[in-house]
Formats: C-alpha cells, sequence, structure tokens
C-alpha cells in the first residue's frame, strides 16, 4: 500500500523497523494510499471478507512492529508499556494518528469500513456480546476498551452495522459514513 518495500510481519514501516520492537516504529512510517487520498481531501474505505484489522486490510492505516498485533491482548506486555498502539485501536483513532503524523493536516476520516474481526474491537466482557454473537465472551479486548462505541462517539453521524439487517437499513443519500463488522473473525 505504500510502494515501499518492507520486512516480512510488520505493517505500515520501512525495513529499518524490527519485527517485535515498537520502539522501532517511530520515525519508521511509510505514507499509503489511503493517507494520500485521505490528505488529498477525497472519500476513503477499506472494504474485506478478512478481519478488517488483518495484515493486508490493515497495511492500509496502521503502523506496527507486529501483524499479529490485532489488539491488544495479542501484544507483549513491553510492547504495551512502550506505547505502542494495536491495529484495531489505529483505525478507529485514523484520523488523529494521521493529523498527528503530519502536522497541518486536517482529514475527515476513513468514510467506508466493512470486514470482520469484531472481536478485537470489542472488550472481553459477554454484556459488549453483538446481537448475534456465536461465542459465550465475543471480544477479546482486555484492556476494558470498546472500541464500537469509541468510534461511534467520535462519528455519531456515522452508522455502525453489524448484520445484514443493519446494512440493508443504510440509506446512502443521509449516512455520512459506515463502520461495518459482520463477523467476531474472518468472513
Amino acid at each position: 500500500m505504500s510502494g515501499l518495500k518492507t520486512d516480512v510481519g510488520v505493517i505500515g514501516v520501512d525495513e529499518e523497523a524490527v519485527r517485535g520492537d515498537c520502539t522501532t516504529v517511530a520515525g519508521n512510517e511509510v505514507v499509503t494510499a489511503l493517507e494520500l487520498a485521505e490528505i488529498a481531501g477525497l472519500s476513503t474505505g477499506i472494504v474485506s471478507t478478512a478481519r478488517i484489522t488483518h495484515a493486508t486490510p490493515a497495511a492500509t492505516y496502521a503502523k506496527s512492529a507486529d501483524r499479529n498485533w490485532e489488539d491488544v491482548s495479542d501484544m507483549p506486555a513491553d510492547a504495551v508499556s512502550d506505547g505502542c498502539e494495536d491495529i484495531a485501536s489505529q483505525l478507529v483513532n485514523f484520523e488523529s494518528n494521521l493529523e498527528a503524523r503530519f502536522g497541518g493536516v486536517d482529514v475527515d476520516g476513513i468514510d467506508v469500513v466493512m470486514g470482520g474481526g469484531r472481536r478485537h474491537f470489542l472488550p472481553n466482557d459477554a454484556a459488549a456480546n453483538s446481537a448475534d454473537a456465536i461465542s459465550l465472551v465475543e471480544g477479546d479486548r482486555n484492556d476494558g476498551r470498546n472500541l464500537v462505541k469509541e468510534w461511534t462517539t467520535a462519528y455519531p453521524n456515522g452508522t455502525y452495522v453489524f448484520d445484514q439487517t443493519g446494512f440493508d437499513a443504510i440509506d446512502a443519500s443521509t449516512t455520512e459514513r459506515v463502520f461495518g463488522l459482520f463477523n467476531e473473525s474472518h468472513m
């Protein structure tokens, strides 16, 4: 997504970053086509049948020393204490992260996100399960954060959907943005 060669197992960073060492991410981030489109003021989106936090779709928006750090529960303690942000959190915080990397840039965030991987956005708490959850506890996050709620708070004019009924109810003429997580893992 950046046009630059990188190393296996990392996302959105150049060859200077070391897999598994989040302290090597800062300063080695690469710019992606999605980021360039955002900066240019274009509408952007990511649609995948994989988990939206899986390496291929994540390569459009994330900067990570490990492709497997899809949520905080997948990260080693030292990466968390060093301040690394998991991939799901980076998706929800894409707008503010991009603006922080490029001073003076004002973007409006990704307009359409659709895929699987809901478990990486929900806390490990049955109370946060979606109506169609197939697991007793759908979410994997061990930090208590509900990134779906964070996204809906950040984008009150956006629409979050998790099933066909919600998808079919989207009115494209009035919906500003859509966040669709249609399965706990891959679709």
